[in-house]
């Protein structure tokens, strides 16, 4: 067998073969997995059957069985099977098959909490500079994404659940070239917000480490709707937009697992949502309103007193008729 997955199946329903077999067409090449579908099951490493299939298949080949979730587990107990539930979906595909690279080339090929760290940090990066063109980055995958800083677009022809399955290395970022101008014309495009925000939710429900923050933070404004979604979110924005508080306090008294409150911090202040108050200045203190107040409230001068005004004929008739 080469490097790639060999694909069949053995008495799974016809749909969820259908569906397989369109998923690994998809997938192939997009997450550094290689994998071609077959009908020779002497030929697959890879085998997908039904959950309750009672036989085994020979090693090195691999068993993934398909399991539905409304039905009782009868699968014969095995450390050398892999599992996948229905319905077949992209994510829990990607998933399966993931690990059966991992088995059959021994190692992992990939670092999936990594790439999506480094693809994280790259745009958030470039979007707390306020960066104002765009970037061409390859991916270990053979494939390449093309990020628009100045419309706040991503365009990619990888599905979104490959590019937040962090299953890729990063390549080294480049000024768009005229061929690459005829990618983004060609490949759908998705909302660099909402990707670094997914980005930051698979971070925190992988138990990522975020980086130290010692400072007292206050949002400056709420979310988007999409930063809003993930439980714990909406509490979050409402005490950091309150008052200040340190990412200490926050966990101390959100109730929100420390992964989500410190992922949700870094999304915050890549976007510019959020200040650190503790490193302000008095000038950084002193904005428009603050000195709209102090003008409004400063004591007003003194006026020299207005000029007595010449007299006119109504003077003249007074004094002379002595009428008062």
């Amino acid at each position: 067998m080469n490097d790639a997955l060999v694909i069949g199946t053995q008495d799974i329903s016809h749909k969820d073969g259908m569906v397989l077999r369109a998923l690994v067409r998809l997938l192939d090449g997009g997450i550094n997995i290689h994998a071609r579908f077959s009908e020779r099951i002497e030929e697959c490493n890879v085998v997908f059957v039904p959950g309750n299939w009672p036989y085994r298949l020979r090693a090195p080949c691999i068993t993934v069985r398909v399991k539905d979730p409304a039905q009782p587990d009868e699968s014969p107990g095995s450390d050398c099977d892999l599992s996948v539930a229905t319905p077949l979906r992209m994510t829990n595909v990607i998933a399966v098959l993931q690990s059966a690279t991992q088995r059959v080339h021994g190692v992992s090929q990939f670092d999936p909490v990594r790439g999506q760290q480094a693809l994280f940090d790259l745009l958030g990066e470039r979007t707390r500079t306020a960066e104002r063109r765009r970037a061409v980055v390859p991916m270990s995958s053979g494939q390449q994404i093309v990020f628009d800083f100045v419309k706040q677009l991503v365009h990619t022809a990888m599905p979104m659940e490959v590019l937040l399955s962090g299953a890729y290395t990063l390549g080294t970022p480049h000024r768009v070239s005229p061929v690459e101008e005829e990618l983004i014309r060609s490949v759908p495009s998705h909302s660099l917000r909402h990707l670094l925000w997914e980005l930051a939710l698979r971070l925190a429900q992988a138990g990522a480490a975020t980086p130290s923050r010692a400072g007292s933070y206050r949002l400056l404004r709420w979310p988007d709707a999409v930063g809003l979604a993930a439980p714990g979110h909406p509490r979050l924005a409402a005490l950091w937009t309150s008052r200040a508080l340190s990412l200490e306090q926050i966990r101390a008294v959100s109730g929100v697992p420390d992964a989500s409150a410190g992922w949700f911090l870094e999304a915050c202040l890549a976007l510019g949502l959020a200040v650190d108050e503790s490193t302000r200045t008095g000038d950084d203190l002193g904005t428009g309103d603050h000195r709209m107040q102090v003008a409004t409230t400063a004591p007003a001068s003194p006026q020299p007193p207005a000029a007595a005004a010449p007299p006119g004929w109504l003077s003249h008739l007074r004094e002379r008729l002595k009428l008062w």
